[in-house]
């Protein structure tokens, strides 16, 4: 089994308003929810610990909860921060059961560099993608190799990413996430619209006010 990272926590009996008193003390109410716990359970972390252990865990890695003398390997789920000042809120703790599979979205890092006559800016399309797998086989991140784009492949579909062993892409393969937009390319998509424009003139102010098209995710 996979070492993970260690949070302590506390069992909480404040609640409601009352937990207001909790962050003035440097702690953040918690709950702890999933198939192996009977009800939720309200727990509080310490603030800064906490956030040390999100920024390397994120919402993917598994981080030993631990709890009362007890240890819940959780997934971090929901973190509830306030709007202005950033404050941590609220944050819920999902404890998978071990032997099940899950599905989780996992974020897409580029790395390297792009090879020589590969010139562009490179775009997400997709940053995340939903994997399918046990939760301590869950991957931290998927990562793109721009060193394996060449001018005649500048775009990245799900399908083509390296998942680890036993990790099942559940996100349709013909997905592009990832495209290194060239200059070459961006005067291709701005030609047609200019000799559009030209052709038909100014548009009508009620169509120029209708719905854009929605790409759903």
């Amino acid at each position: 089994m996979s070492q993970h990272p260690t949070l302590k926590g506390a069992r909480r009996s404040v609640i409601g308003k009352q937990v207001k008193r909790l962050r003035r003390e440097g702690l953040t109410p918690g709950v702890i929810y999933g198939p192996v716990v009977d009800a939720p359970l309200p727990v509080s972390v310490e603030a800064q610990e906490f956030e040390r252990v999100f920024q390397r865990a994120g919402s993917t890695t598994l981080v030993d909860l631990q709890v009362n003398g007890l240890t819940y390997p959780v997934f971090i789920r929901e973190v509830e921060r306030h709007p202005v000042s950033n404050q941590l809120l609220n944050v819920e703790f999902y404890a998978p059961d071990l032997r099940r599979p899950v599905t989780a979205l996992v974020p897409i890092v580029a790395v390297g560099e792009l090879p020589a006559g590969v010139d562009g800016v490179v775009t997400y399309a997709k940053p995340e993608i939903e994997v399918r797998s046990l939760p301590e086989r869950i991957p931290h991140q998927v990562e793109v190799d721009l060193g394996l784009l060449s001018p005649e492949r500048l775009t990245v579909y799900a399908g083509d990413l390296l998942l680890p062993e036993g990790v099942e892409l559940v996100t349709p393969a013909e997905d592009v996430v990832l495209v290194v937009e060239t200059a070459m390319v961006a005067e291709e998509v701005k030609a047609p619209e200019h000799v559009l424009a030209e052709e038909i003139g100014d548009r009508p102010a009620a169509v120029e006010e209708g719905a854009s098209p929605v790409e759903e995710e």
